[in-house]
């Protein structure tokens, strides 16, 4: 007898399971470019192993990764719920042969969003899931434009060491001239001491470039994940290179930059969380089925009882709408103009970065070839002259360091503005979200 009710049991909580299985399928039918061209192949190699192993950039994939998991079960069914319990027990007795009224009850249910409600909840995960995946996006282009102006600040810490180690020679050969013409009372000594003084103080500015190189190379190893002291080779020398980019080019590139494309999949979020809040509206249905178990009646009557099957469907009342269901509304209409509000402000903003950073880069190519064609040669060309000079008397000691000077600063200066320029060139692509074509150029 115990082992054929436990068989009625069993048989009785799949039959139930497989018709609310059928159940909810009715229901749910009715309610339901080559990558970095033109780049030094050293630093396509830096940006491909930091966006490898970047920690930033693998933070924001796995958020992206995660929020693609939520979509799923954003729409997804709540769990089902199953009770079993007692009823009507005589307390005289506590049997549960006495009457025929007493029960035991198995009972599985399952509740059904109205129609459309689950279908939102995907969408507006969705979108965030879309919003997400492109902030990732961003941020890899933003690793790649630090990676890309840590490269050039880089070389320009090479370069400077090399002018500086230039000169320093240069410096080298008049301390050597003025102690010369000293001792042979052509000179003065104070000209020995000043060119002394110089030559130290481009010591000192060695070893300010060398320190600068090994920061810059820290900053290249944290970005691609790596201990600050792991090796990074001598980059390629900075060059110059025309301009072609328009303005109007641009901004149409960045009206598709991942970052603004998140911020409008977040207006869409919104969207679809103000028509989800307007289908609270409607009410919600749980559908419940229910199995009753009755025990054969004891003497005198020994008469075995059939089982009993139960259902039924229960509605929620939306009858709370100014208190509940309209402030829900609200605030997600006001969370969507909020989000409007940030693509508008970030759009002007973006805007005005990217006019900038044109206007620095058609500043800097005229300041560029203005040194590379005009400053620079004649500067070069007055130091040549001047030791010569300076050595047979006929030109004096401050018209030699003047001119000694104004090379030095030249070079550097064109060096420096070699660096803002492709500063100012990673940003852009940053602020357009795309890379720019790099027409080559000459050489310093």
């Amino acid at each position: 007898m115990v082992k054929g009710s436990r068989y009625r049991y069993v048989l009785a909580a799949w039959v139930l399971w497989l018709v609310l299985g059928v159940g909810h399928g009715a229901v749910s039918r009715v309610w339901a470019q080559a990558p970095n061209a033109g780049l030094p192949p050293d630093l396509q190699a830096l940006i491909a192993e930091s966006l490898k192993a970047n920690a930033e950039v693998k933070q924001m994939a796995s958020l992206a990764g995660a929020a693609k998991e939520t979509i799923k079960s954003a729409g997804a069914l709540e769990d089902p719920t199953v009770s079993f319990g007692m009823t009507n027990i005589p307390t005289d007795t506590w049997r549960l042969n006495q009457d025929p009224m007493t029960q035991k009850m198995l009972e599985l249910s399952q509740k059904f969003p109205f129609p459309g409600k689950r279908r939102l909840r995907s969408e507006v995960a969705a979108e965030q899931a879309k919003s997400d995946d492109l902030a990732y996006r961003d941020k890899a282009n933003e690793i790649r434009a630090k990676v890309v102006i840590d490269y050039w600040s880089l070389a320009l810490a090479y370069a400077g060491f090399d002018i500086v180690q230039k000169n320093k020679q240069f410096w080298e050969q008049v301390v050597q001239v003025t102690e010369t013409r000293y001792k042979v009372g052509q000179g003065m000594q104070a000209d020995v001491l000043q060119a002394q003084v110089e030559l130290g103080n481009y010591l000192d500015r060695l070893f300010q470039w060398k320190q600068r190189q090994e920061s810059l190379q820290a900053n290249l190893n944290a970005l691609r994940g790596k201990p600050p002291q792991t090796p990074v080779g001598r980059p390629q020398p900075l060059n110059p290179r025309p301009v072609t980019l328009k303005l109007d080019d641009l901004l149409t590139q960045a009206e598709v930059r991942p970052q603004l494309q998140a911020l409008k999949a977040l207006v869409a979020k919104q969207q679809k969380a103000v028509d989800l809040a307007k289908k609270d509206y409607f009410p919600d249905a749980t559908v419940s089925l229910g199995y009753a178990f009755r025990e054969t009646l004891g003497p005198p009557v020994n008469m075995k009882q059939a089982d009993m099957f139960a259902g039924g469907v229960m509605f929620n009342l939306p009858i709370w709408q100014a208190s509940k269901i309209k402030p829900r509304i609200r605030e997600e209409q006001e969370r969507q103009a909020a989000a409007q509000e940030t693509v508008h402000n970030t759009w002007n903003q973006l805007a005005a970065a990217i006019k900038d950073r044109h206007g620095k880069l058609m500043r800097l190519a005229q300041q560029i070839t203005l040194y590379n064609q005009g400053i620079v040669p004649q500067a070069r060309q007055a130091v040549e002259a001047s030791l010569a000079s300076y050595q047979v008397g006929s030109l004096g000691f401050e018209r030699l360091y003047q001119n000694q000077i104004a090379v030095y600063n030249a070079e550097l200066t064109m060096r420096e503005y070699l660096k803002d320029f492709e500063e100012n060139w990673a940003e852009l692509e940053w602020l357009v979200g795309a890379e720019l074509p790099r027409p080559s150029g000459g050489k310093p």
